[in-house]
């Protein structure tokens, strides 16, 4: 099977555990458009365009509801769709952050065909997040705090849900940029054998 018929993809990991910089190779790479969930909020708030309360929350670092996260999602995504003439390919990083929030994610922007877990141990991931200078940002030791503590209170629960769907590859990138992306491409490529073999054999029992 492979991989670049794959569409949709989730990405979760911990802040600071290089989802952006590892999406964007992987979209360089392979053709996805790499949507940053945390990226595109923080757009929108420098530009005002969203409701007082949902620009709070966002500003605090505090979880989005449902009914606000949905809509904006499908629009983001509504708008790459105009833009793009082929089959859109999309890196969602940043979703879900609860499991709560995965069913309804799916159901606003599609299901996935592939979950990347970045993992990444919580002292490094701080580092990074502390270190790391990207414009329009301000990331400091509260943030990442409030963030990474969210994240260590869902990710396990998280993590299990898409492993027993048979659609989770779990990435170590406690290593710099290129090591990283190396084990991830690993790492996909083992995952694309699984599942090709799982189809040879389901094709065999059926022509049995």
């Amino acid at each position: 099977m492979d991989f670049r018929r794959i569409s949709r993809i989730y990405v979760i990991g911990a802040p600071g555990a290089g989802k952006g910089s590892l999406c964007a190779k992987l979209a360089a790479d392979f053709g996805f458009h790499h949507l940053s969930v945390g990226d595109l909020l923080r757009q929108l708030a420098r530009s005002s365009s969203l409701k007082p309360e949902i620009l709070s929350k966002i500003q605090q670092s505090v979880l989005l509801d449902m009914e606000d996260l949905a809509p904006i999602l499908r629009d983001a995504i509504g708008d790459l769709k105009k833009d793009t003439q082929d089959k859109l390919r999309l890196l969602i990083d940043g979703v879900p952050r609860t499991l709560e929030q995965a069913a309804p994610i799916e159901e606003a922007i599609g299901s996935p065909e592939l979950v990347l877990f970045f993992d990444c141990p919580g002292a490094l991931a701080r580092q990074r997040f502390l270190t790391r200078q990207l414009p329009g940002r301000v990331d400091d030791g509260s943030i990442f705090d409030t963030r990474y503590q969210q994240y260590c209170a869902e990710n396990t629960r998280i993590v299990a849900y898409y492993e027993r769907r048979g659609v989770l590859v779990k990435v170590d990138t406690s290593g710099d940029v290129d090591c990283s992306y190396a084990r991830l491409l690993q790492g996909l490529a083992s995952y694309m054998k699984g599942r090709s073999e799982a189809a040879e054999a389901s094709d065999e029992d059926v022509l049995d």
